[in-house]
């Protein structure tokens, strides 16, 4: 315990700023935590939970509860894995896009040409007839 009048004000504020900090940090833990979960669940929609986590490592950062390349440091590691996991999804939906077989509609049989008159109704092999 302080033994000042000006150590014991300093003691009390301490306490005030741990309970802020406190609150504020575990604030920004809890959206990494579900930031991180949301990732590991599907990438595709986890892009709320990221920007909520961003979110909040900016606002501890400009609390001063961390400091700001603790925050930039957070930010580039839970960035990087959403974006492997993105990348990892996109490629995983193309590489079930081109195991299955396409499937075209089949074009209807065309209609056959009438034979020409020149040559008379029989088909000869390459010779023309003479006569």
């Amino acid at each position: 315990m302080a033994n000042s009048k000006s150590a014991l004000k300093r003691w009390r504020q301490s306490l005030a700023a741990r309970d802020r900090n406190r609150s504020i940090k575990s604030r920004t833990r809890t959206s990494l935590g579900k930031a991180l979960a949301a990732i590991q669940d599907d990438a595709s929609t986890a892009e709320e939970a990221v920007r909520n986590a961003v979110s909040a490592l900016d606002r501890a950062a400009q609390a001063g509860v961390i400091h700001d390349n603790a925050a930039a440091r957070g930010k580039s590691r839970l960035l990087k894995r959403y974006n492997l996991a993105t990348a990892n999804k996109v490629m995983a939906d193309a590489a079930a896009a081109a195991s299955q077989p396409e499937t075209k509609p089949k074009a209807p049989p065309r209609a056959r040409k009438a034979p020409s008159s020149s040559t008379g109704t029989t088909r000869s092999r390459g010779r023309t007839s003479k006569s």
